[in-house]
């Protein structure tokens, strides 16, 4: 059974990117394995869910749309000199943002309440700056 997180209407605050319903099913699915991954059985994930999820799953929708559209801004010769694709900047933008949002995330945050946090958790991931 596929869980719905998000739909079309709640992607609808950038002014440049439209998702379609295929970035808001891949957006769900990214979602529904993260959470089965914490460990989460179907019945004890919420839905709807709450509004880190919801804000998540929005931002990996945008995400997949301006990795799908770079390369196709028309605009990027101003003045003779090559600007950067919007499309790439959006990518950019909300990769960075996904990843900021991703490392929040525990069981909790897909959860019913009371849900046991036994067997809960997955793997972590450790981010290792090569400065």
């Amino acid at each position: 059974m596929a869980l719905e997180f998000i739909t079309v209407e709640d992607c609808s605050t950038d002014n440049i990117l439209t998702c379609e319903e295929s970035d808001i099913t891949y957006a769900n699915s990214y979602l529904e394995t993260l959470a089965l991954g914490f460990g989460l059985a179907e019945d004890e994930i919420a839905i709807p869910c709450s509004e880190i999820i919801k804000r998540f799953g929005v931002v990996v929708a945008y995400r997949t749309r301006a990795l799908a559209m770079v390369g196709s801004d028309s605009t990027v010769m101003v003045d003779g000199n090559r600007s950067e694709d919007i499309y790439l900047q959006k990518y950019k933008l909300y990769n960075e943002l996904a990843d900021k949002l991703e490392a929040k995330l525990d069981y909790a945050s897909f959860a019913v309440e009371n849900t046991s946090g036994a067997g809960k958790g997955g793997v972590g991931i450790i981010r290792l700056s090569r400065a």
